[in-house]
């Protein structure tokens, strides 16, 4: 497994390469219209602040959805994430919220993305590039 480090402070954040080696992350800011355009630098913005200050204790900006997994808020736009040793975030993907609830299936994509992840750096093919 490939991750890509973000940002870095007091907390350093990673996002998660795909097999084709895409960040899909960034790729996803980037595919967003001009109507989000003010959610998507303000939660670039929240990225910066949680790695210099670590993850907010505002719930209205970041909070715990299911077991591990974490998500950063900025309007519609959610960003999953969890925490590794040594104040380590990894960003897993983001999406546009479209109704109350997070569906099953983004919550699932984020476990299983930390799942790999655990597994690759007990295996030592857990690589990080800048």
């Amino acid at each position: 497994m490939e991750i890509e480090l973000l940002c870095e402070g007091k907390f350093r954040l990673y996002s998660v390469l795909n097999n084709q080696r895409q960040n899909e992350l960034l790729d996803f800011f980037e595919g967003l219209g001009a109507n989000l355009h003010k959610n998507r630098d303000g939660m670039l913005q929240l990225l910066e602040r949680t790695a210099a200050h670590g993850p907010s204790r505002n719930t209205d900006i970041s909070h715990q959805i299911d077991g591990e997994i974490w998500e950063f808020i900025k309007g519609r736009l959610r960003v999953f994430w969890f925490y590794d040793k040594g104040q380590i975030i990894i960003c897993t993907h983001g999406i546009i919220k479209r109704s109350n609830k997070i569906s099953n299936a983004d919550k699932q994509k984020a476990q299983q993305i930390r799942e790999a992840y655990i597994k690759a750096k007990a295996a030592g093919r857990l690589t990080k590039t800048l």
